[in-house]
């Protein structure tokens, strides 16, 4: 796999760019946010990559993206059944890797509808099956923090009441990565817990 191309930028628009290193040029096609990155004309330009296998016809495909985390939400969202990559790079240009986040914490898939390549039963589908591989991640070193043992409900129900209180799940992540080092959180309960957070916003 290829982590990443080094070299010479030779040529850039809108969806792909060419690097050259090693006397070898390298067709890369990129999202919007990888472009707005990018160095000038026949600079220095390092790009995290993707190499995508297409088998009918058969042809190997270099992505680019602005981060690993964009590369990372790359991979989850081609790993949807029926979504390919070009769907993944619409999707990525028009809201980017934190907006689709955030939608699919709120569980607002309208949005995603308006891209091209997306119908409601493919929204529906993201929203479904990328919910857990999204957002887990994001919550697994507060959940180790936070949850004692014998308690893996309680950053759930932390979560929930923030939620209740009006802030979205991407808010309450935020509130709760702030101050989740600042206490004993084992010896404190959602209540306590709830009234830390919200002392610390």
């Amino acid at each position: 796999m290829i982590e990443y191309i080094k070299g010479i930028l030779v040529t850039k628009t809108l969806t792909e760019i060419i690097v050259e290193t090693g006397n070898i040029g390298y067709n890369i096609r990129i999202t919007l946010p990888a472009y707005d990155s990018l160095p000038d004309i026949n600079e220095e330009v390092k790009i995290i990559t993707h190499l995508y296998i297409k088998e009918n016809p058969f042809s190997l495909i270099v992505y680019g993206f602005s981060d690993e985390k964009e590369r990372d939400c790359f991979r989850l969202i081609i790993s949807v059944s029926g979504v390919g990559p070009k769907t993944a790079i619409s999707i990525l240009s028009a809201i980017g890797y934190k907006e689709l986040t955030k939608f699919i914490a709120s569980g607002d898939f309208q949005p995603l509808t308006t891209i091209s390549g997306v119908g409601r039963k493919t929204a529906e589908r993201l929203m479904v099956e990328l919910k857990d591989k999204l957002l887990k991640p994001e919550l697994s070193a507060i959940s180790k923090t936070i949850s004692s043992d014998g308690e893996p409900g309680k950053l759930s129900e932390i979560i929930a009441a923030l939620l209740s209180l009006g802030y979205n799940r991407i808010e309450a992540e935020k509130m709760i990565k702030r101050v989740s080092t600042t206490s004993t959180w084992k010896e404190l309960s959602v209540e306590e817990i709830i009234k830390e957070i919200l002392r610390g916003k």
